[in-house]
Order: structure tokens, then sequence, then C-alpha cells
């Protein structure tokens, strides 16, 4: 079983990974003390009995076996821990993360060259009539309340014609916002005349039209008056059609001295895009770093993990070393206590040889 204890480093962001594989030490160590016990402890005896090794003998060539254990022991470890392939894994996310770097930091490049161009547009920007705007904003409160009145008028009007309320409602708010957005671009429609001439025509047609539909509806308002107490034969239709023009003559007038003029409205909307276009970049730029940082910490805990692994594969193979230790000098110890001759083979005086290393470094 394959147990990975997280940890998180001192002011870093980079998890570190402590591998660790529990069962796997857990069969070493029996593995070990049935090599021990069954292997080197009667090996020594046997061997004793005999009075070998004998004493001259420079070169061990008793304890083979042993050796030889746990030199399958070591082929067994290497096999479960699989450390040589984290060397590849790690040369492969790191090419494939510099791939990744590098796309991203040449499109972050790019981004950063088109925000100073549009930062510098921006700077170029006229942003003088911000205040201008922000002032008819709330003059468009007034106008908003001219919409709402001229709705309940004309809402009054069409219920007289025998419209249900809701509907007569719903019509009268649309011919409100209808002047409304009239009031707002008539400057720009009146401007379309080529000529005075045409200007004052283009003038005397929207207002004409506008004074013919209040007319209608001023008929059919004056309808709901006619012979109530007070109004003797009614109201007059004009009455009525002056009050709604009254509405609509005042919305133009504000929006005509309040209002930005069309170059003016040219000059704000291309400052509010090229704004619009830096605070996107500014967006898009910031979106590539953190994930330039993503996969560089990504890239980063991966390989730093993968090397705890080949860590761990070093810390096995130094186990089983001691182990192989610990059994030899029990084998000699043994040999030494059951001898009847009393003497020392001269190898049991030299270093005990390393066992043959699955692993070799961390170097890649």
């Amino acid at each position: 079983m394959k147990t990975k204890v997280n940890n998180k480093a001192v002011d870093s962001n980079i998890t570190i990974f402590r591998y660790k594989m529990d069962e796997l030490e857990e069969k070493l160590t029996a593995e070990h003390e049935v090599i021990k016990n069954d292997l080197a402890i009667p090996l020594g005896k046997d061997l004793a009995a005999m009075n070998k090794p004998e004493s001259e003998c420079t070169k061990d060539v008793y304890s083979g076996v042993i050796n030889g254990a746990y030199a399958k022991m070591m082929q067994g470890a290497k096999k479960e821990v699989q450390s040589e392939i984290e060397s590849y894994h790690i040369i492969s996310e790191k090419e494939e993360a510099d791939k990744q770097l590098e796309e991203l930091s040449k499109e972050l490049e790019l981004k950063e060259t088109d925000h100073r161009i549009k930062k510098r547009e921006l700077d170029k920007c006229d942003n003088s009539l911000l205040k201008k705007s922000s002032r008819y904003d709330t003059t468009r409160l007034l106008l908003m309340f001219l919409v709402l009145v001229d709705m309940l008028l004309s809402g009054a009007a069409l219920q007289s014609m025998g419209y249900p309320l809701i509907v007569s409602y719903v019509i009268g708010l649309a011919i409100g916002i209808g002047i409304f957005f009239l009031a707002e671009n008539l400057p720009e429609i009146i401007a379309k005349g080529q000529t005075p001439m045409q200007r004052r025509l283009i003038t005397l047609t929207i207002f004409s039209g506008l004074f013919a539909i209040f007319y209608v509806l001023g008929i059919f308002r004056s309808t709901s008056f006619s012979g109530g107490e007070g109004f003797g034969e009614g109201i007059h239709p004009l009455y009525f059609a002056s009050l709604n023009m009254f509405f609509a003559i005042t919305a133009s007038l504000v929006v005509y001295f309040n209002g930005l003029k069309k170059h003016e409205k040219k000059i704000l909307d291309q400052y509010k895009l090229t704004k619009e276009a830096v605070q996107k970049l500014e967006a898009e730029i910031k979106a590539l770093k953190e994930q330039i940082k993503k996969v560089r910490k990504t890239q980063a805990e991966s390989e730093l993990a993968r090397r705890q692994i080949q860590i761990y594969a070093h810390d096995i193979q130094e186990l089983i070393q001691r182990f192989y230790e610990e059994s030899q000098k029990t084998f000699y110890s043994t040999n030494l206590i059951h001898r009847s001759d009393g003497k020392t083979p001269k190898f049991f005086e030299d270093d005990i040889p390393q066992l043959p290393s699955f692993y070799k470094g961390l170097d890649i």
C-alpha cells in the first residue's frame, strides 16, 4: 500500500509529500527476521561445529546465501517502489510544463503590449464629458417622472376607449417610453436634414404626428368627463392633447439643453470603449499570470512528489542494507560463540560489502 502524507512547508505555497509504503516496510522487516533467524543463525552454528570459516580465511566464501537472500529482497523492493520511472516522469512533465509556460508567456507578452497601446489611447481620450454625463443621469430621473405622468394620462384615455385596465396602462407605458426615446434622439433625428428647411420640416412632422396621436387620445379621454357635474358638456380634447404635448416638449427641451450632443456622445463612447478594452486586457493579463503561477506550482509539486518517491527508494535501499549487515553480523557472532577453537576468521574484521544498488541517485 502506498501512503502519501501531505505537509505544508512553512512560508511556502508548495505542498510537500512524504512518501511511505507501510506494507512494503512490514514485509521487508518480516523477511529480514526470517533470514536472520532461519538462515544466518543456523549457518553460523553449523559452520562453527566444524570450526569454519578457517582463521586464515581472508575471503568470505561461506555466507553467500545470506548475501543472495538480501539481493533478492532488494530486487523485490525495486519492483514494488518502481522509482526508476519517476525520472522519466519528471523529465516529461517538465518538458510539458515548459511548453505551456512558453505559450502562456508569449500570449502574456502580446496582451501586455496591447494593454500598453490601449492605455496610451485611453490617456489621450477626452474624459471631460464624464461629469456632464453624470449630471445628465440625474436629469433622466425627471424624464422618467414625465414618462410616468404621460403613461397615466394615456392609460386613462385608452381605458375610456374600452381597453382593459392592464392593457391600457401597458400601451400607455409604451407611448411614454416612445416619447422618452424620441426626446433622447430628437436632435440626431432633426440633424438628418441636409438644409435648415428640411430640419424644420422634420421637426414640424414629428410634433404634428405627436399632436395628432394625443388629440385622438384626448377625444376618448374627454368622453369620460362628458355629462359629469362641474364639466357641463365635457372638456375639449385639445386640453388633453396640449397637456401631453407639454410633457413631450418639456422632455425634448430637457434633453436638448442638458443632454450630450451627437459629437459629445461619440467622444464619450470612444473613451468608455477604450476604458472597457483596457479593463478587459487587465483582467486577461491577471488571468494569464495566475495560470502561469498555477502551472509552475503544479509542476513543482509534481516534481517534488516524484523526487520524494526517489528519496524513499534510496531509504528502502539503505534499510535493506542495514538488515543485511545485521544478519551478517549475527552470522559472525553466532559462529564465534559456538566455535570450539576460539579463533576469529580474518575476513570477519573486514567491512561488510554493499549489496547491488537498484537506485543510483537523484540525478536525471
